[in-house]
């Protein structure tokens, strides 16, 4: 048996079973006017859900307004008080949730009219879990080198890792079948506040218990990468890779990280960094300076290596011509991890809540959960 960490209780099933085929899409919010665009795309779509939660994690009440507004044209809109992190929030929604099919999205994003039909087709198959689609970003909102890069990046690793490795899908454009939210547990509340993972953490918890996960490349939505420069995407990175670290450490589960891709972005710096605390001692002043070179040399080759390589891969994903962003958000991705290590241990679980057990691993689902 595998152990995974306290999960927020779901109720079970509601007094009457879901309708069969009904969606409750849940909007994930956190005091963002902008939620007021992702719900009027949802009531634009041509197959409607049944009924749309705003999930308002928020201390104002400027969504509540928005949501009261909303719902007086269309009364499939409910607004919900979910305080808590963002694990907590969603358990909130799928409390009260009535749909066979659970859709997510978030209040940044904007969903084109056929996108929940095109999200829903693979649910045909009884095998299929749980569904997810890109997120690419808005056009209006690349603003800034770091926008226009994140999105390239984005667009590739849709299109080259999620595609393969379903458990990398965000919730934030996703679906799932009610009855898996009852059957494991709901989301895992334990995991790092700001850095949840909640979303990978079960997904692992349902390949585990023998369901797929599809990705369904024509389930697009528009991100709004507003205010996204390069020291908010480092941050971002930073955050995501703590989160990371937990969920690979408690269930041996990643999907991009590999010691051949971590490598030269490590020790390169490194050597920069020990050639500079060399040099002030003269019998090591000459190892100090080859030490330099070194990495010196070798950083300025891996940024030309990755913007060569990024110009040529920028012609089917845009933005990836500053490729050279990506040794900064490898660094940033160490440091997350290495946060993660010093706050949760090597185990993962260190300050963490009660555990309880999760569903016994499915062999057939390694295929889907070997790491790089």
């Amino acid at each position: 048996m595998l152990e995974a960490s306290r999960t927020d209780p779901v109720p079970g099933p509601p007094t009457a079973p879901p309708r069969p085929g009904s969606v409750s899409v849940v909007v994930t919010v956190l005091n963002d006017p902008r939620v007021e665009r992702t719900v009027e795309s949802l009531l634009r779509q041509s197959r409607g859900p049944e009924e749309i939660l705003v999930d308002d994690g928020g201390v104002t009440d400027r969504v509540r307004r928005i949501t009261e507004r909303l719902s007086e044209r269309d009364p499939r809109v409910r607004h919900l008080d979910a305080p808590g992190n963002i694990a907590e929030s969603r358990n909130t929604a799928l409390s009260v949730a009535r749909g066979e099919f659970i859709a997510f999205l978030d209040a940044d994003e904007v969903a084109p009219a056929q996108w929940l039909e095109h999200l829903l087709a693979p649910f045909s198959d009884p095998s299929v879990g749980f569904v997810g689609g890109p997120t690419p970003g808005s056009p209006e909102s690349l603003r800034t080198i770091g926008a226009r890069y994140y999105d390239g990046y984005l667009r590739r690793f849709y299109d080259r890792v999620a595609r393969t490795h379903p458990q990398a899908l965000p919730m934030g454009n996703s679906a799932w079948r009610s009855r898996l939210f009852r059957e494991l547990g709901g989301l895992d509340a334990s995991l790092d506040r700001l850095a949840a993972s909640e979303d990978q953490e079960f997904a692992v918890r349902a390949l585990r218990g023998g369901w797929r996960g599809v990705f369904v490349p024509d389930a697009w939505v528009l991100h709004d990468f507003q205010g996204l420069d390069t020291a908010a995407l480092l941050r971002k990175q930073r955050v995501y890779a703590r989160g990371g670290f937990v969920v690979w450490r408690r269930h041996q589960s990643t999907y991009e990280a590999s010691v051949a891709r971590v490598l030269p972005f490590l020790l390169l710096p490194v050597a920069v960094l020990a050639g500079a605390a060399f040099l002030p001692f003269g019998s090591l002043r000459s190892f100090g300076m080859v030490l330099l070179g070194i990495g010196g040399i070798g950083l300025g080759a891996l940024a030309l290596g990755l913007t060569i390589w990024g110009r040529l891969e920028d012609r089917r994903y845009p933005g990836l011509r500053y490729a050279a962003l990506e040794i900064p958000r490898r660094w940033a991705t160490l440091l997350g991890a290495f946060q993660g290590l010093v706050r949760y241990g090597w185990s993962g679980r260190r300050g963490s809540a009660k555990v309880a057990r999760s569903p016994p691993a499915a062999p057939s689902a390694d295929a889907h959960l070997g790491k790089p």
